[in-house]
């Protein structure tokens, strides 16, 4: 009966450790995500400038003014 106890004690250390491993995965999975999240979102945030910036140049718009037009 005493080996029996052993094993069911190394059958939960095994399963707490295979489940620690599958967070630490996820974590870092989850880490990658946000990190691509990030890239892209700052991407998107560019060309929106880029668009806002153009749009006030062809339409010879200050940014005082384009925020005025907002607040109207």
């Amino acid at each position: 009966k005493g080996e029996n106890k052993m094993a069911r004690k190394a059958n939960y250390d095994e399963k707490i450790q295979a489940i620690e491993s599958k967070i630490a995965k996820k974590q870092d999975e989850l880490k990658k995500l946000k990190a691509q999240l990030a890239d892209v979102k700052e991407k998107k945030e560019k060309v929106d400038y880029q668009e806002l910036t153009e749009y006030m140049q062809a339409n010879n718009l200050s940014a005082s003014e384009v925020i005025a037009s907002i607040k109207g």
